[in-house]
């Protein structure tokens, strides 16, 4: 049995780290963060605009969209579907990072749902693309 206190790394010789220390950022390297109040929570609000506003169906996703006053919101939903964890968050990922980087901005001030079909899964990242940008012309 070794000693009870906690032993430094060795700062020299065969066990010593090969690398530089890391270095972490004091704060955010980009602005491209989606803002908390670019968000639609998880409530009232996004069943609202799920029930009552404009839908459309599209081959991969669904949107339903509210007119409103202020900055445009979003929520994005993707159900399991029997697949695991990873791939759901993946898809999620890929969603988000469209209608941040594209979509968003193309919007007038509306609360934007878009929720993921099954064959969503399976779609590549420039058919997602293709079928929100295309839809996004079509929120008025």
């Amino acid at each position: 049995m070794g000693s009870r206190r906690a032993v430094p790394p060795p700062e020299e010789g065969a066990e010593a780290a090969h690398h530089p220390p890391r270095v972490e950022a004091p704060e955010p390297v980009t602005s491209e963060r989606r803002p908390r109040r670019a968000r639609l929570p998880r409530g009232e609000d996004l069943q609202s605009c799920w029930t009552r506003g404009t839908r459309v169906r599209l081959p991969h996703l669904e949107l339903s969209w509210l007119p409103r006053q202020g900055p445009s919101r979003s929520a994005i939903i993707v159900p399991l579907y029997q697949r695991t964890a990873v791939q759901r968050n993946r898809l999620r990922r890929r969603i988000r990072e469209i209608l941040r980087r594209e979509t968003l901005r193309l919007l007038p001030p509306v609360d934007l749902v878009v929720r993921a079909r099954r064959e969503a899964y399976a779609a590549p990242f420039a058919v997602l693309r293709a079928e929100l940008a295309g839809a996004a012309a079509k929120v008025k």
